[in-house]
This record gives C-alpha cells, sequence and structure tokens, in this order.
C-alpha cells in the first residue's frame, strides 16, 4: 500500500525548547488509496532525508518501520 503525504505538522517546542538529547520531530498526515488518514511521527531529519513533503508517495513498509523505532 502507498500513502501520500497531504500535511507536515511541525511540533512547537514553546519556550522551553527541545531537552537535551531530543531530536525535532514532525508529525506526517498520510493518505491512503481508500482516503483513510494516518498520523506518524518521525524525527525531522528523518523526514527531510527521505524528501517526505506534502505530495510525496511513501510506501507502507517505510511507515511500519519508523513506527517500530
Amino acid at each position: 500500500m502507498k500513502y501520500r503525504v497531504t500535511d507536515l505538522i511541525e511540533s512547537d517546542y514553546g519556550c522551553e525548547g527541545l531537552a537535551p538529547g531530543e531530536e525535532p520531530m514532525v508529525t506526517l498526515i498520510l493518505t491512503d488509496e481508500n482516503g483513510n488518514i494516518l498520523q506518524v511521527r518521525v524525527e525531522d531529519k528523518l523526514a527531510l532525508e527521505k524528501n517526505w513533503d506534502v505530495g510525496a508517495v511513501i510506501d507502507a513498509a517505510e511507515i511500519d518501520e519508523c513506527r517500530k523505532s
């Protein structure tokens, strides 16, 4: 199954910022070919490395791998 990134929500860390060692995160809003919506939170650097931006198509296996870590 394939998912299309329909939106990205960047985390707001407020005035406290990130804790030491904490990675910036982004929530991917994904839609499959049946119109089902899935939200997956991943490290921002991973999304950048994989070019997961609005309109990108992601295989379900990649999403499953992200959810395990």
